[in-house]
C-alpha cells in the first residue's frame, strides 16, 4: 500500500505547522518521520526567510532569504520573487529527499514541504520531489506541502505511482492528525 497525502493552502494557511505536528505524532506511534519541512526565519519579529529542517535528524539549514540579505554566489534570484534560494541548501533538501525515498516503505512517512513555483520551473526540490514520488511504487506514505494551485502538478506526478491520494486542507487540524495516525498505523503495524 502507498498513500500521497496533499496539504494545501494559501501561504500562511498552517501547511508546515500541520506537517510538525503529523510528525511528531507519528513519531510517537514509533514511526520514523523523514524528509524536510521548510520552516519560517524570523528577524527582529519581520519575515526574512525560510530554513530547511531535516526531520530525520533536526538540523536546519538555510533555504531561501530575503534578497537584500543574501549576498554572496550561492544564492539565486528567480523571477520576480522576493527572495533569493540557496544553492547548497537545496542541494542539500534533495539529498535529503533522494536518501527519504530510499527509506520509504520501512517504516518511515516522508515530508516533502514545500512543492511551488521553483518546482513548477524543475528547481528548488524537484529534483528529490520526483525520487519521493517514485519510491511510491514501492510502497510506504508520503506528505507533499503546495498551494492549492499546486495541487494537480503533484497529482499528476504520483498519479500512476500510488492510488491513494488524499486532499487535506491544514485547518482542518486535528482530522489531519486523526487521519495520519489511522493511516501509519494500518501500514506499519500490521
Amino acid at each position: 500500500m502507498s498513500c500521497a497525502i496533499v496539504v494545501h493552502g494559501a501561504i500562511g494557511s498552517g501547511k508546515t505547522n500541520s506537517c510538525l505536528s503529523m510528525a511528531e505524532a507519528v513519531r510517537k506511534e514509533g514511526i520514523t518521520s523523514g524528509g524536510i519541512l521548510s520552516i519560517r526565519v524570523f528577524q527582529e519579529g519581520r519575515l526574512i526567510g525560510y530554513d530547511g529542517l531535516e526531520l530525520s535528524s533536526g538540523e536546519v539549514f538555510p533555504l531561501a532569504r530575503l534578497r537584500e540579505l543574501a549576498g554572496d554566489s550561492d544564492w539565486f534570484v528567480f523571477r520576480n520573487l522576493r527572495y533569493s534560494f540557496s544553492i547548497s541548501g537545496f542541494k542539500r533538501a534533495n539529498q535529503i529527499l533522494e536518501s527519504s525515498a530510499e527509506t520509504l516503505s520501512q517504516s518511515s512517512i516522508v515530508f516533502v514541504d514545500e512543492f511551488g513555483r521553483l518546482e513548477k520551473d524543475k528547481r528548488g526540490i524537484y529534483s528529490g520531489t520526483v525520487k519521493v514520488a517514485e519510491a511510491l511504487r514501492g510502497g510506504g506514505i508520503t506528505v507533499f506541502t503546495c498551494r492549492t494551485e499546486m495541487v494537480e502538478i503533484l497529482k499528476k506526478m504520483v498519479l500512476d505511482k500510488t492510488k491513494n491520494i488524499i486532499r487535506l486542507k491544514p485547518q482542518a487540524r486535528d482530522k489531519n492528525l486523526k487521519l495520519i495516525l489511522k493511516l501509519t498505523r494500518a501500514y506499519y503495524q500490521e
